[in-house]
């Protein structure tokens, strides 16, 4: 009940869209830049590359940073934000791409009109942008189902949770799950991919159904969010045993914490956002000095999250911040 009531409010507060972020909208200084830095939708995935973004901008000072989310997680309501932003004229976007196809036209226009962009997270390939900052997201697919292989001996009914069938991040996850998977017979895909949702709630009653539909279901691999929360809840309310379903997760949110700690959840792909919002401030600042990389991508890595690491690998992200920053000059000339 208490979640309902605190996802209620989220969506009640965020009518409109706003910075979101530690410190909220930072003043303006007089000659100082303005970077913005757009989420795919309201989610507390994302915040942590607001606050990486925010990092980068007081390193090298004379910058000022906002962020913001859609309240639709869809390419019109982040076209239209982008489109505010050039209207405003900021001096650099760093945007999340929540559909590539809708979204090309507008980077390409912000581009054009002198306004540097970057994508992390997810990218949209075919535009103009600078770089991409984000998960090489096939490859963290195969570690995610290399690690299901190693749990399970390469044994089991599976389905695969996403919170979209359109994203390509998540068409690369499940890409690379499924090259690990076919690789053994007893490896057995009970349906074609399952969604989400985008809240816990949804995730939940999800995983209920899920669970009816394919009662002999042992393992559930995720590329996005709120599938293993789901079922570990589910799991706990319904007082089945924690071993009976193997349950890997994307994300360190709370919930996915709380669920590797209960032993429901076996282990977590963690990305890297604080490092996708620091490396793109950065980006945008050399853009802007003239610099360029010599490649479109640069992979900000992953972490698996287990019960022995969970406590310490969003600190690590953020640690190891300046030594990823050292690896990503490498690419700027």
């Amino acid at each position: 009940m208490k979640t309902k009531v605190l996802w209620a409010i989220v969506l009640l507060c965020a009518v409109v869209v706003l910075p979101v972020f530690a410190g909220g909208q930072q003043d303006k200084e007089d000659g100082a830049l303005e970077f913005a830095i757009i989420a795919k939708g309201i989610h507390p995935w994302f915040d942590p590359a607001a606050e990486g973004f925010e990092r980068a901008a007081k390193e090298i000072g004379g910058i000022v940073t906002t962020y913001s989310a859609p309240t639709e997680w869809t390419g019109e309501a982040q076209t239209a934000m982008v489109e505010n932003l050039i209207a405003k004229g900021v001096d650099g976007i760093a945007l999340s791409v929540v559909d590539a196809g809708a979204m090309t036209q507008v980077i390409n226009e912000a581009m054009r009109r002198g306004i540097p962009l970057v994508t992390w997270d997810d990218t949209a390939i075919d535009s103009d942008q600078i770089i991409y900052i984000g998960t090489d997201n096939y490859r963290a697919g195969v570690i995610e189902g290399e690690f299901i292989v190693e749990l399970t001996d390469g044994i089991g009914d599976y389905v695969i949770w996403v919170q979209d069938l359109t994203w390509p991040n998540l068409k690369q996850r499940t890409q690379g799950l499924r090259d690990v998977f076919a690789k053994y017979p007893e490896m057995n895909e009970v349906s074609d991919v399952q969604l989400a949702g985008v809240s816990p709630e949804q995730g939940i009653e999800l995983a209920e159904a899920l669970l009816q539909a394919y009662p002999n279901l042992t393992i559930t691999a995720e590329c996005g969010f709120n599938g293993a929360i789901g079922m570990y809840q589910m799991m706990r309310d319904r007082g089945l045993a924690k071993d009976s379903i193997t349950n890997v997760a994307w994300t360190t949110l709370p919930e996915v914490v709380e669920g590797i700690k209960a032993g429901y959840i076996q282990g977590s792909v963690r990305q890297n956002p604080y490092g996708m919002g620091y490396l793109a401030g950065y980006a945008l600042k050399w853009y802007i000095e003239g610099k360029r990389p010599n490649t479109n991508t640069f992979d900000s890595g992953v972490v698996l999250a287990t019960a022995e690491n969970i406590d310490t690998v969003d600190q690590q992200n953020v640690d190891g911040a300046p030594a990823l920053l050292e690896e990503f000059k490498t690419i700027w000339k």
